[in-house]
């Protein structure tokens, strides 16, 4: 009676464990994603507002005003992003005692595949509605197909193992091992930029 008793409080804790493992690891990579979609579309707007106002041509063929609602619609957007991102505990993942290094890993890598599932999704619901409107706007979209695309392909297979990698650096490395989550950043923002290019 008592092996009865403990086997489901045993299957229930590792239910748990997982699940914190998966809500810490889901949550990283939301803000992660958040944070690399809301620059891009930022630095998107800081180049339509430069060609609103002729210091560069990157679509000559729209009007000032064009350019300016275009970069108002995208700063805002790209602003709403980071917003998200900064109200989310983005340092969840750091604080996930009691889990192996592999264990973090693979949530994280599966974290990313969804929200990069999810930023796909959101790209095939933007398509249609920004069909027929400025270069800057579908251009916007676009930045939803590729963090999605590199949240799917790149961020499980190199973004990563790469930040496992520094959080199993000794602990003399300690200032170093506390970069993992902005590696993952550096790595998705970067993907995500040359997929655009």
């Amino acid at each position: 009676m008592n092996e009865s008793a403990t086997s489901p409080r045993k299957r229930l804790a590792v239910v748990r464990h997982y699940l914190v493992l998966a809500y810490g690891a889901l949550g990283t990579m939301l803000d992660v994603g958040l944070m690399v979609l809301g620059s891009l579309l930022i630095g998107l707007a800081l180049s339509v507002l430069a060609a609103g106002f002729g210091i560069v041509d990157i679509a000559g063929d729209l009007s000032t005003g064009a350019m300016l609602v275009s970069a108002l619609i995208l700063s805002v957007t790209g602003l709403f992003c980071l917003g998200l991102a900064s109200e989310g505990p983005l340092g969840r993942g750091r604080r996930l005692a009691g889990f192996e290094l592999w264990e973090i890993g693979v949530g994280r890598a599966l974290a990313a595949a969804i929200v990069g599932l999810a930023a796909l999704a959101l790209h095939g619901l933007l398509v249609g509605l920004v069909d027929g409107l400025p270069l800057p706007l579908r251009k916007g979209a676009e930045t939803f197909r590729a963090v999605g695309a590199s949240g799917t392909t790149l961020m499980p297979l190199v973004g990563v193992p790469f930040s496992i990698f520094i959080r199993w650096l000794p602990v003399k490395y300690e200032w170093i091992r506390r970069a993992d989550v902005p590696i993952l950043y550096l790595i998705w923002a970067i993907a995500a930029f040359s997929d655009l290019s």
